[in-house]
């Protein structure tokens, strides 16, 4: 039994090796919604490169920019996570509801970056402080 999951765990990780595919692409293979995204808030940016990887569960994109942002999309195309550390993302691209929250709190501090998830939006600050809102943009976690 122990040879028959032993053999099962490595043709399992050799086919996952086999499958999973990450290269570079050029914006127009980007989902739709992706490149939308992209052209609204990001037109004036110029890109570094594009990357499409995908495996046995799904397929995901990271984009960067020269000016240091990195965005991730979905599958779908929408955006899972925006970073840059350098010079911070914009507000546009937050929920109404977060930025009014931050800029009440913490005036002084800049988005660095956000991630969604399927329940919640984490959001980091240059003053070091992580914040976790709910979809509905109550406060339901804190770390500093």
């Amino acid at each position: 039994m122990k040879r028959f999951i032993a053999t099962l765990t490595i043709l399992f990780g050799f086919s996952y090796a086999v499958y999973a595919d990450e290269r570079p692409i050029e914006m127009s293979q980007l989902p739709k919604a992706a490149q939308e995204f992209m052209a609204k808030n990001f037109s004036g940016s110029p890109v570094m490169y594009v990357n499409m990887d995908r495996d046995l569960l799904d397929t995901d994109y990271e984009v960067r920019l020269e000016d240091g942002t990195k965005i991730d999309f979905n599958g779908s195309g929408n955006w899972t996570d925006i970073s840059n550390k350098r010079t911070g993302i914009p507000t546009s691209i937050i929920p109404a509801k977060l930025v009014s929250y931050v800029h009440k709190h913490y005036p002084d501090a800049r988005f660095l970056a956000i991630e969604r998830g399927s329940r919640d939006y984490e959001i980091k600050l240059s003053n070091g402080i992580e914040l976790t809102f709910n979809k509905e943009g109550r406060l339901v976690g804190f770390d500093d």
